[in-house]
């Protein structure tokens, strides 16, 4: 959690959601940044070196990614085309963003 806290700026809001999943909001921000910021998570997650008995454990991340839009009528639409993507983004070989 450390990692992506030093990656998002200050008003940002980063939350788990459950199990394996976390949800980062970027107020006021367009899709092109978000998109720039979920790759610089995705590719900072991939570069960790996790020390496990006498081997190093690799961990990705999948992102499912949305912008908010007229469409968009509830927080819960939102968290559900966001896991639709992330759906979408693990299907096509995990460690990816994916977003439409």
């Amino acid at each position: 959690m450390r990692i992506i806290n030093k990656l998002i700026r200050d008003y940002d809001l980063f939350a788990r959601i459950g199990g394996e999943e976390f949800a980062i909001l970027l107020p006021a921000t367009e899709a092109e940044l978000g998109y720039v910021i979920a790759e610089r998570i995705r590719s900072s997650v991939e570069s960790l070196e996790i020390p496990f008995e006498a081997q190093k454990l690799a961990i990705t991340t999948s992102i499912g990614m949305v912008e908010n839009s007229k469409e968009i009528t509830s927080f819960e639409q939102m968290i559900l085309l966001a896991d639709k993507h992330l759906n979408q983004a693990k299907l096509k070989g995990r460690n990816t963003v994916l977003y439409t």
